[in-house]
C-alpha cells in the first residue's frame, strides 16, 4: 500500500509540471501571433537592427573658395647680423657701459680698457716727432746757407780764374778757392743727407703715432652696427687678451629662417612668396616672405636652402627659436573645398560619403588636390553644394538611411 501511494504522489507532480510547460508554450504562441499581426519582429536574445533604421551622422556642405598649396618645414630663427665682439689689444677693463638686452647704436662704446701706457707712448712719439722736425728745419737752413756760399765762391772763382789768365793772380790762390768750393759742396751733400734721414725719421714717427692712436682707439670697444647685446662675457677689472670675446651683438628685426627643401619642392619657390611661421604650440604666428633661394643644391643632402624674412615678427620670436614654416607656393581661387575629416581611405584610395536630399548615403571616390589646416580640395568626385559626411561615415554603406545631427 505504501508503494502505490508514493507512485500516485509522483504522478501528480509530473502532471503538474507538464501542465506548466504546455501553458508556457501556449503563451509563447500567442505572443508570436500578436507580433505577426502588428508587424513587429519578436525579440529573442539580441536580434539584428533593421537595416532601414536611420543612422545619425554629421555633415557639411562642399563649397567653392580659395585654397593654397604650401611647403612645410622647420627652422631655427636667426638674426640679420650677429657677431662676437672681441678686443684687438691687451688691457684691463676699466668700465662696462652696456648689459645684455640693451639696444646700442653704431659706434657706441660698450666697454673701455686702461689706456694710460698708450697715451704716454703717444706723447713721447709726438715729442720725438717735434724734435726731428726742428732738426730738419735747421738742416734745411744750413743747406740753403751752403748753397749761397757755393754760389758766391763760384762767382769769385770765375773772376780769379780770369785774373789768373791775365797773370794778375798766382795759381795757388785760385787753387785755394777751388778747394774751398769742394769743401762747401761736400758739406752740402752731408746736410742734404741729414735732411733726407730726418724726413724719413719723420715718416717713421708719424707711422708710430698713427699706430699708437689706433691702439688707443681700440681701447674703447664700440658697436660695429646698431643692434642688441645678446651676451656679455666681460667683467669690470678683467685682464683681456687680444682677440678675446667680450660681447655678442645681434641685429633684429628683421629676423630670418633658413629652411632646406627637397630639390623638386624648391623649384616651386621664388622670392616674394608669402611665408607664415608658427612658434611653439601655435599660439604665436608671424607673416613674412621668401627673400632668396639658393642657386645650388647641397650635394650631401640633396636640399636647397630657402631664406625667409620676417620684418615685424613680434617680441616672442627671437634668434634661436624653433618654428614651423609654411611657404605658400600657389593659390587656387575657385576650388571645391571639403573638410579634411570627411576623407577616408581604403586600399590607398581616398573616398567620402555623400548624403542626398532623401538622407540616403552614397560612397564615392575622390581625387584630392591642395589642402590647408582644415580643408582639402576635391578635384573630382564631389560637386559644389554636396552634403559630405564628416562624422559617423565609417559604418555607413551605400543605400543606408541617415539622420543628420546638428550641434
Amino acid at each position: 500500500m505504501l508503494y502505490f501511494s508514493s507512485v500516485g504522489a509522483r504522478g501528480k507532480a509530473y502532471a503538474l509540471l507538464i501542465a506548466i510547460v504546455l501553458l508556457g508554450a501556449g503563451l509563447a504562441a500567442l505572443g508570436w501571433l500578436g507580433s505577426e499581426a502588428s508587424g513587429i519582429e519578436p525579440r529573442f536574445g539580441s536580434a539584428p537592427q533593421d537595416r532601414d533604421e536611420a543612422i545619425p551622422v554629421a555633415v557639411e556642405t562642399a563649397v567653392r573658395g580659395p585654397i593654397s598649396h604650401s611647403l612645410a618645414s622647420t627652422a631655427n630663427l636667426r638674426a640679420r647680423q650677429e657677431v662676437d665682439i672681441a678686443t684687438q689689444v691687451v688691457g684691463i677693463v676699466t668700465a662696462v657701459h652696456v648689459e645684455e638686452g640693451n639696444i646700442v647704436q653704431f659706434g657706441q662704446v660698450l666697454c673701455s680698457l686702461d689706456d694710460r701706457e698708450l697715451r704716454i707712448e703717444l706723447e713721447l712719439a709726438q715729442q720725438r716727432l717735434a724734435q726731428t722736425k726742428i732738426q730738419v728745419e735747421s738742416a734745411k737752413f744750413r743747406e740753403e746757407q751752403t748753397r749761397t756760399q757755393i754760389r758766391n765762391k763760384g762767382a769769385e772763382l770765375d773772376r780769379n780764374e780770369k785774373a789768373l789768365a791775365d797773370g794778375l793772380l798766382a795759381e795757388s790762390e785760385v787753387a785755394l778757392e777751388r778747394h774751398q768750393i769742394e769743401d762747401l759742396e761736400h758739406e752740402l751733400r752731408v746736410v742734404d743727407s741729414t735732411v733726407r734721414e730726418n724726413l724719413q725719421r719723420i715718416d717713421q714717427l708719424e707711422s708710430e703715432i698713427r699706430k699708437v692712436e689706433l691702439q688707443l682707439s681700440q681701447t674703447a670697444i664700440t658697436a660695429p652696427f646698431s643692434g642688441r647685446i645678446t651676451e656679455r662675457t666681460v667683467e669690470l677689472g678683467q685682464s683681456v687678451r687680444a682677440a678675446e670675446k667680450l660681447f655678442t651683438l645681434s641685429a633684429f628685426p628683421p629676423i630670418y629662417a633658413d629652411v632646406y627643401l627637397a630639390e623638386h619642392d624648391s623649384r616651386r619657390t621664388r622670392p616674394g612668396q608669402p611665408v607664415s611661421m608658427v612658434l611653439g604650440p601655435g599660439d604665436e604666428t608671424a607673416q613674412g616672405e621668401v627673400e632668396r633661394v639658393s642657386p645650388v643644391v647641397d650635394a650631401e643632402t640633396g636640399t636647397v636652402k630657402v631664406t625667409a624674412r620676417f620684418r615685424s615678427p613680434g617680441p616672442a620670436f627671437r634668434p634661436g627659436s624653433f618654428v614651423r614654416v609654411e611657404i605658400e607656393t600657389d593659390t587656387r581661387l575657385d576650388a571645391i573645398l571639403i573638410p579634411k575629416q570627411a576623407v577616408l581611405e581604403e586600399e590607398g584610395r581616398p573616398y567620402v560619403v555623400l548624403v542626398d536630399a532623401n538622407g540616403t548615403a552614397r560612397r564615392t571616390t575622390v581625387e584630392l588636390g591642395y589642402q590647408d589646416g582644415s580643408a582639402v580640395e576635391a578635384v573630382s568626385g564631389v560637386n559644389e553644394g554636396a552634403m559630405v559626411v564628416i562624422a559617423g561615415q565609417g559604418k555607413l554603406k551605400d543605400g543606408d538611411t541617415t539622420r543628420v545631427v546638428t550641434n
